[in-house]
């Protein structure tokens, strides 16, 4: 199994190294990531060409086998947090008032859902991890 993990830039679409993200032999299957500077996308290569021809591509990183592919995955591609049920999600909060200081919450909306998740137990919200080869 082989990948390519290549830095693009969302303004314009311009992947390093020229790469066609039109290419239906290169799947991204979801793995970007616009929080980083460049941004990055993770495509699997589904025919066999020669490898040789990325390397060295500045922006472009060659991956080669399942388990260097999914720690990849790991390293630059983070979950996702957002609420699942907005119903059970609002009335779980205000059920807290009082037992929550909201200002101390973080301002970045993905941290502040993960916390709520993660420390205070608020029903509703889900954690989405990017899957796997």
């Amino acid at each position: 199994m082989k990948a390519l993990l290549i830095e693009w830039e969302p303004n314009t679409g311009k992947r390093a190294g020229g790469i066609n993200p039109k290419d239906p032999n290169l799947r991204c299957h979801g793995w970007q990531n616009m929080g980083v500077i460049p941004a990055i996308e993770l495509r699997v290569i589904e025919d066999d060409r020669d490898m040789s021809h990325y390397e060295n591509i500045q922006g472009v990183t060659v991956l080669i086998g399942k388990d260097i592919i999914n720690e990849a995955i790991e390293d630059n591609f983070p979950s996702k947090i957002k609420i699942d049920d907005e119903l059970l999600y609002s009335e779980h909060i205000k059920s807290m008032r009082g037992k929550l200081d909201i200002s101390k919450l973080p301002d970045d909306k993905n941290e502040r859902l993960k916390l709520l998740k993660s420390k205070h137990g608020i029903k509703g919200i889900r954690e989405i991890k990017p899957h796997k080869v």
